[in-house]
């Protein structure tokens, strides 16, 4: 948001990526749900963009909801699960050409309920290190790569 100015001296913002020329930007949050040592992928439906690929469950912060709020929503929406946030793990932007995406990453260690396919073909649980065997949505590989290393920098 960039500040301007009315007539009359009083701040005001307007979005400047919603102007045409700009890309769209998007908040988008995931989860890194771990379980035992293992992490959980979701392969994206064949009717969505990116369609086949696996990822970390999440989707879009609507307004006036905070990045774990709108988690907390998505993983109930797309697994019939009820989370708690343990933790944020990173962002990474990531330009698909039309619009520009933030993805903002969150551990998830404690969770209710198993897991359902609404909004997936599949899941899988897997060590860490097993998911880059797996075709990832590429917003997520940076995710990944910081979990990894966060989980590493523990250990050490």
């Amino acid at each position: 948001m960039l500040p301007i100015f009315d007539f009359s001296n009083k701040p005001s913002t307007v979005d400047v990526s919603q102007n045409e020329g700009f890309p769209k930007m998007i908040d988008v949050v995931a989860a890194i749900i771990e379980q035992d040592g293992k992490i959980l992928l979701a392969r994206r439906d064949a009717d969505r963009d990116q369609a086949g690929l696996w990822e970390f469950p999440g989707g879009k912060v609507e307004a006036e909801e905070s990045q774990p709020q709108a988690l907390m929503r998505e993983l109930s929406e797309e697994l019939g699960i009820e989370a708690t946030i343990s933790g944020y793990i990173g962002t990474n932007q990531w330009d698909s050409g039309h619009q520009t995406i933030r993805l903002h990453g969150w551990h998830v260690i404690h969770f209710s309920g198993e897991p359902e396919l609404n909004c997936h073909s599949a899941i899988v649980w897997l060590t860490p290190q097993q998911a880059y065997l797996y075709p990832l949505a590429p917003a997520d590989i940076p995710l990944l790569d910081a979990f990894i290393s966060r989980q590493q920098a523990v250990i050490n």
